[in-house]
């Protein structure tokens, strides 16, 4: 202990040193509440008695799972609902987690509404779910999980196979032909295959399964011989359409024989396309039309005629081995001598032995065709329309869309219009014109292919202006040069029309 005198007042004090660390502490203690007064006022803390922070309370748990958790044979279009709230009253986000495998992903985050659409769900399948709920504190509730199955898929039989070719009771077929149908499924992803059955019998055997393929190729098939088949479709279902017995026979064995299969009867053709089957035997055509037509021989083929009303319209020669062969008809002015629209189409085979043979069909031809009507209306409009052609040499020929402008070096033209109708030559001139039509020949030479030497023809008289100094002055340069009659100038004697 130690003691220290200090003067106040002219009075002496003595103060000990534990005296001294009492008046320390008290001053240190002061410092302190200082600063926690000052921390409390910044940072507003509550110290008055009883009013304490509430804590924050997450969301309520999801409920009401909409399909009923574990429930079954739910549509595999259904949505997905659910319910939640909060006890705060704060706005919820919701994170959807789906799928086919437990625990499921998730698909979807910070959504508001609850309700979600997985989309068209697979049959037969349980899907897993849950949902976790978010307030915007970032306090979150995670829902039980949930299940259900989807119902079980109603399945369609395949269609029933339709025949495309041959057709049903058809005779002189080759022995080439490739059978062919139609089938598929009305059920949307449905996978069909076929089974094939063929033979001489009416209970034919099978000879293909489950081909996915809508057409057969068979073998070893005969001459002069009745054919059966049917075609019997199944879906990944295992269900089945059982087609018609169809039945066709062969053509005479050694015969030379001719068939057209293209056009056939009861047909609408439009540009060469099949677009309508008709009622009877009636067969219209309207364009053009590739006639096809299937030839067989024992021997050799010598040529075959294409004939159409009996005139002959293609004689094929070469490449006669036997099989198909084709032409295709397509007269400028589609309609006869006669006021029928009918036309027969004649094809007659020859072969090396003196053989012949034919087949015809008689079809309805569209009479007239626009191209005739065309060209005259081309025709008249060039009569009745002012128009100019010019040819020669010319400098700087400028096209906009109403109109043209050029200097002609030298020009002859040629004015043609209802009432009006002259010609002449221009010399050293910039003339104007309407818009450029029909066809342009101009050959572009010289420095930055200004100057061009051709013809062009636009719309209206041509008008010819005064020069300004350039260009009386770039006349000068060029008439200067013009006396050289085997340069241009010379060349352009021989264009005048």
């Amino acid at each position: 202990m130690y003691t220290v005198q200090k003067s106040i007042g002219g009075k002496k004090m003595t103060l000990s040193s534990k005296k001294m660390k009492n008046y320390s502490l008290i001053r240190i203690s002061t410092v302190c509440v200082l600063i926690v007064a000052l921390v409390t006022s910044t940072f507003s803390i509550p110290f008055i008695p009883g009013a304490v922070a509430e804590p924050l309370t997450p969301p309520d748990k999801p409920s009401n799972p909409d399909p009923a958790n574990g429930s079954t044979d739910v549509s595999v279009s259904a949505d997905l609902g659910w319910t939640c709230s909060d006890p705060d009253g704060d706005p919820l986000t919701f994170d959807v987690y789906f799928g086919t495998v437990s625990p499921p992903p998730k698909l979807l985050s910070n959504i508001s509404d609850t309700m979600y659409n997985p989309g068209t769900m697979s049959y037969s399948t349980k899907y897993y779910w849950y949902i976790i709920a978010w307030d915007n504190h970032s306090e979150f509730t995670i829902g039980e999980p949930w299940e259900f199955t989807t119902e079980v898929k109603v399945n369609n039989p395949p269609n029933k196979p339709s025949i495309l070719v041959p057709s049903n009771g058809s005779t002189n077929i080759l022995l080439t032909q490739i059978l062919s149908w139609t089938g598929g499924d009305p059920d949307a992803g449905d996978v069909v295959k076929y089974d094939v059955f063929f033979g001489t019998s009416t209970t034919p055997a099978k000879v293909s399964t489950n081909q996915t393929g809508t057409s057969y190729d068979p073998i070893s098939v005969g001459y002069n011989t009745k054919y059966y088949w049917r075609i019997i479709a199944w879906d990944n279902y295992n269900a089945s359409s059982v087609g018609d017995l169809w039945q066709f026979t062969t053509i005479q064995g050694g015969a030379l024989a001719v068939t057209i299969v293209k056009p056939i009867q009861g047909m609408f053709y439009f540009n060469d396309a099949g677009k309508l089957t008709l009622s009877g035997n009636n067969t219209i055509v309207y364009g053009k039309i590739t006639i096809i037509a299937n030839v067989t021989a024992s021997s050799d083929i010598k040529y075959i005629e294409f004939r159409v009303d009996g005139k002959l319209i293609e004689n094929l020669t070469e490449n006669l081995s036997g099989g198909s062969f084709t032409v295709v008809w397509q007269p400028i002015i589609q309609f006869n001598s006669a006021i029928s629209l009918k036309r027969t189409i004649t094809v007659v085979a020859y072969d090396s032995e003196g053989n012949n043979a034919s087949a015809n069909i008689t079809i309805t031809k569209w009479r007239f065709h626009p191209l005739p009507w065309i060209l005259a209306g081309i025709a008249l409009a060039s009569r009745l329309v002012l128009h100019t052609t010019v040819v020669g040499i010319f400098f700087n020929v400028r096209e906009s869309r109403f109109s043209v402008s050029f200097y002609a070096i030298r020009a002859h033209y040629k004015t043609i219009g209802l009432v009006q109708s002259r010609r002449g030559v221009v010399n050293f001139k910039h003339c104007t014109g309407g818009t450029m039509i029909g066809p342009t020949t101009l050959t572009k030479f010289g420095l930055f292919h200004k100057f061009a030497i051709g013809s062009f023809t636009f719309i209206g008289g041509l008008n010819d202006q005064k020069l300004g100094l350039g260009g009386s002055l770039l006349s000068g340069l060029l008439q200067s040069r013009s006396s050289d009659r085997g340069g241009l100038f010379g060349g352009l004697r021989n264009l005048r029309s």
